[in-house]
C-alpha cells in the first residue's frame, strides 16, 4: 500500500470517528455520557464534546505536520488561504470556518467518494438507532409546533437537526447510489424521505433541498435517457451555486419592504432576506471580521434589547470573518463546483447546487457537520502528488513534484 493510500485511510478513520461523535454528542446522550464520566472520574468540569473536538484537531494537526508533504507553490497557496481565516476566526469569535480548513487540507490524500460512503454508512446506522432510543424512552422527543402541525424530534435536540440529517443521507444516498441502474427505486425512496421530513420534523430548509435534489437528478435521469449532453446543464447549476451566494448577499443590503415583488419574494423565503438587511444595518462590513450577536442593543434607547435572526449562510460569513474571507471562500466554492463539471460528475454537481440553496436558509452550510460536501474545496486545491524515490550512491531522495 502506498503513503499516499496510507495516510488517506488515517484520514477516513479519524473523519469516522468525528462524523459518529458529531451525531451521537447533538443528542441528549451528551448529557448522560458527561454525568457519567464526572461520577467515573469525580470531576465537576467534564466536557466530552470539547474532549472530542481537541482530540480531531490534535490528530489532523498531526495528519497535516507529520505526514503531509508540501510544495512550495502549495505552501503559498495554503497560507494565503488559512492565514485571513485564521484572523477572521479570532475577530468573529467563531472556529467553524477554522474547522473545515483543517478538514480541508488534512484531506490531501483523501478519496471523496470513500468519505462520503463512510458518512453514508453512519447516518444510515446512526439515525434509526437514535428514533429507536427515543421511542424507548432512552431519548427524550423534543415537540413543538408551527402553524397547526406538532414537530418531532425523536430523539434529536431539534426537529430541524432530524430533517437535516435525514438530508444529509439522502445526499450521501444518491452520490454514494449514483451508479445504480433501479434509479425508479432511488426516486420512490428520496420521495418518502421528503415526506417523512414534512409529516414529521416538519422542516421546511431540509424538505425543501430533498425536493429540490429529487427534481435535479431526475430531470438528469431525463438527459440520459434520451442521450443529452448535461455538461450545459451542469454549468447552468455551477453557474447558479455562485448566484445563490452572490445573489442573496447584495440582496441583504437592500429593503425588502421597498419593492412589492421583493416582498413577495422575501416572504416565500420565510423573510430571510429581511433579517439579513436588519443584521447588515446593525453590524455594517467589516474587512477582518467582527463578533456578531443575535440579540442586540438597541441604537436609540438604553436598556432595550432585539432579538434578530441571521440564516443566511453567505451574509453570515461576510458579517463574522469579513469580507476577505468571504471572498476567499466564495471563490473555494466556485473553483470545486467547475472542478466537478469539468470532472463531468453530475451527482456531485447536482449535491453542490442544492447545498448552495440549502445556504440561503440556513448558516449551517458552511460547518461540517451540516455540509460534509465541503470537503470538495480540497479537490481543485491540490493535483495528484507524484513521488519517485533515487538512490544515489548509500543515500536516497525524494523529488516531489507539486502544483
Amino acid at each position: 500500500m502506498s503513503k499516499e493510500r496510507i495516510v488517506g485511510t488515517i484520514f477516513n478513520i479519524v473523519f469516522g470517528l468525528w462524523c459518529f461523535f458529531d451525531i451521537i454528542l447533538r443528542t441528549a446522550f451528551e448529557e448522560k455520557i458527561n454525568t457519567f464520566l464526572k461520577r467515573a472520574l469525580w470531576n465537576d468540569s467534564v466536557d466530552i464534546n470539547r474532549w472530542i473536538d481537541v482530540a480531531v484537531l490534535v490528530l489532523l494537526m498531526a495528519i497535516i505536520v507529520f505526514l503531509h508533504h508540501y510544495s512550495y507553490g502549495e505552501l503559498v497557496k495554503l497560507g494565503l488561504i488559512a492565514i485571513p481565516i485564521v484572523i477572521g476566526t479570532l475577530n468573529a469569535d467563531s472556529y467553524h470556518l477554522i474547522s473545515v480548513i483543517l478538514f480541508v487540507v488534512a484531506a490531501r490524500y483523501a478519496d471523496v467518494d470513500k468519505v462520503v460512503k463512510i458518512y453514508f454508512y453512519i447516518l444510515l446506522i446512526m439515525i434509526p438507532f437514535i428514533i429507536i432510543m427515543c421511542m424507548l424512552g432512552v431519548l427524550p422527543d423534543l415537540t413543538m409546533h408551527r402553524g397547526g402541525q406538532l414537530r418531532h424530534a425523536l430523539g434529536f435536540e431539534h426537529p430541524n437537526r432530524l430533517g437535516m440529517r435525514i438530508f444529509q443521507l439522502v445526499a450521501c444516498f444518491c452520490y454514494t447510489k449514483r451508479k445504480s441502474a433501479y434509479k425508479i427505486i432511488k426516486y420512490i425512496l428520496m420521495c418518502l424521505a421528503t415526506y417523512f421530513v414534512y409529516k414529521v420534523p416538519n422542516s421546511q430548509t431540509a424538505y425543501s433541498a430533498i425536493i429540490i435534489l429529487m427534481l435535479v437528478i431526475i430531470v438528469g435521469g431525463i438527459y440520459d435517457k434520451y442521450g443529452i449532453n448535461k455538461r450545459r446543464l451542469m454549468k447552468i447549476m455551477a453557474i447558479g451555486t455562485v448566484a445563490a451566494n452572490v445573489v442573496t448577499v447584495f440582496s441583504s443590503f437592500y429593503n425588502p419592504k421597498g419593492n412589492k415583488y421583493y416582498t413577495l419574494i422575501d416572504k416565500f423565503m420565510s423573510h430571510r432576506f429581511w433579517y439579513g438587511y436588519r443584521m447588515y444595518k446593525y453590524y455594517g462590513v467589516s474587512a477582518w471580521g467582527q463578533k456578531v450577536d443575535t440579540l442586540v442593543k438597541d441604537n436609540k434607547y438604553v436598556g432595550v434589547y432585539h432579538q434578530l435572526f441571521l440564516d443566511n449562510a453567505y451574509l453570515s460569513i461576510l458579517l463574522k470573518y469579513g469580507i476577505v474571507v468571504y471572498v476567499i471562500f466564495s471563490i473555494l466554492l466556485a473553483m470545486a463546483v467547475f472542478y466537478y463539471v469539468k470532472q463531468d460528475d453530475f451527482t456531485m454537481v447536482a449535491i453542490l447546487f442544492t447545498y448552495a440553496i440549502y445556504g440561503i436558509m440556513t448558516t449551517g452550510f458552511y460547518m461540517m457537520s451540516h455540509n460534509i460536501f465541503l470537503l470538495t474545496i480540497a479537490s481543485p486545491l491540490y493535483i495528484k502528488v507524484k513521488t519517485q524515490d533515487k538512490k544515489i550512491g548509500h543515500g536516497r531522495f525524494r523529488i516531489v513534484w507539486g502544483l
